[in-house]
């Protein structure tokens, strides 16, 4: 308790200067060698950082992704060099403040030894938030996901060969017919979330859920213009990690959110996905990139990760219940709607299932919350561009109960094509 003690002190005598307007400390030494600091990046470094408990954090903050082997095509990406150089960090923003609190309580950065630290609340509190490194003139470099989850992150044995974790990214939990299951929504390629719903159910007005910055101050999702494509490149989307990019101004030529003749498929680190052997099935599985999403240890999946999900059939499309490989979890004999609880339970094998629940989107033409419903619509994506198509890549799943006007309308689909402009789920596996 006294080193905890004495660590706060140092912490409270800092005079806090901000690369905005947040709490920022620049080089802390920390005056007791026996503190103990969990070094989140010690067996590896990734845009997500997994905090189970409260306590004192670090990561690397020199290095961006994972590292020079997420550095996978020189030309279309941003950069060929995976180290940065931050003057200063700060919080993005977190998905929960209240009574003066919020899920991280203080933040610096490290020079000497290049690491950014923080500190959670005194009482752990499940959540998510986004941790940036900036320049010295208060221009964003990178940015980290810092993913609070209450519930235990482990992988699932799939029928399809995979170890898939069993909850979406960013899901607070597992438990069907909960809003926090949902985890965060990622447009494709990019590695920073955008909130989900904090309902559970909604329309296609419903908004994402609020997010604070370190004072409290709400922090709002925007997105870029509809009409131009000068924000439409890699650059701006590091730069602003809180903006969601519209696709509108190139919808009718392109569904990605970059500018079509800068496009990309090895964004997600597997540029030849798309590529199929004589007997159709996925040859490429590619691997984690610097721009991936997912924890250390984790990627974002192939596009045959989920090929198991219905009854095999030409059109990768199921309209009857009793075609889809899901629980009959009120255990009446029947696979019928009742088996719906704002998600379907889907076996990943005769032996283990897993709860997919339905996020909705951001729609890549307006980049709001919109154009699918939460708990109606289920969207998640792969690493593997989609054929030659422009601008879309595979959704491994994809599910609705009703259609856009409302009706009924039940399906799963699975190898689909969306737009990468939208943002959906992720479901990683092991690497």
């Amino acid at each position: 308790m006294k080193k905890i003690l004495n660590y706060l002190m140092f912490f409270a005598s800092i005079t806090f200067s901000a690369c905005d307007d947040d709490k920022t400390i620049y080089d802390p030494v920390i005056p007791d060698p026996e503190i103990i600091i969990t070094d989140l990046s010690e067996n590896g470094t990734a845009n997500c950082y997994v905090v189970t408990k409260p306590g004192i954090y670090s990561f690397s903050a020199n290095v961006i992704g994972n590292g020079d082997t997420g550095i996978i095509d020189f030309v279309a990406f941003h950069t060929n060099e995976s180290y940065i150089l931050p003057a200063s960090v700060k919080v993005v923003w977190q998905d929960y403040y209240d009574s003066g609190a919020g899920l991280i309580d203080s933040i610096a950065l490290n020079t000497a030894k290049n690491k950014v630290i923080f500190k959670t609340s005194e009482t752990f509190i499940p959540g998510n938030a986004l941790i940036a490194a900036c320049d010295n003139n208060g221009n964003i470099l990178w940015s980290w996901h810092i993913w609070l989850p209450a519930v235990e992150i482990t992988s699932i044995n799939s029928a399809t060969g995979y170890e898939v974790m069993n909850v979406n990214l960013g899901a607070l939990t597992d438990e069907a017919g909960n809003p926090e299951s949902y985890g965060m929504l990622y447009q494709w390629g990019r590695k920073d979330p955008f909130p989900a719903s904090a309902t559970l159910t909604g329309t296609t007005t419903t908004m994402s859920a609020p997010l604070y910055d370190m004072q409290g101050n709400t922090v709002t999702i925007q997105n870029s213009s509809w009409t131009d494509l000068n924000d439409n490149n890699i650059a701006y989307s590091i730069r602003n990690p809180a903006v969601c990019i519209s696709n509108n101004a190139q919808y009718s030529t392109s569904r990605d959110w970059i500018k079509a003749n800068r496009s990309t498929d090895a964004l997600w680190g597997n540029p030849d996905g798309n590529q199929k052997d004589s007997d159709g099935n996925y040859i490429n599985k590619g691997k984690k990139s610097c721009y991936d999403p997912c924890p250390v240890g984790w990627r974002v999946p192939p596009a045959d990760v989920f090929r198991n999900f219905i009854t095999p059939n030409p059109l990768n499309m199921a309209f009857a219940v009793s075609d889809f490989n899901i629980i009959d979890i009120d255990n009446n004999g029947i696979l019928d709607i009742n088996d719906y609880n704002y998600g379907w339970v889907f076996k990943l094998d005769e032996n283990a299932s897993s709860y997919f629940p339905a996020a909705a989107r951001f729609d890549g033409q307006y980049a709001m919350l919109m154009g699918s419903v939460s708990g109606v619509w289920g969207s998640y994506w792969s690493n593997t561009p989609y054929g030659s198509t422009n601008g879309t890549s595979v959704v491994p799943l994809s599910f609705q109960t009703n259609n856009y006007n409302g009706t009924p309308g039940i399906a799963t689909m699975i190898l689909f094509n969306g737009s990468r402009a939208d943002a959906y789920s992720v479901r990683c596996v092991k690497e």
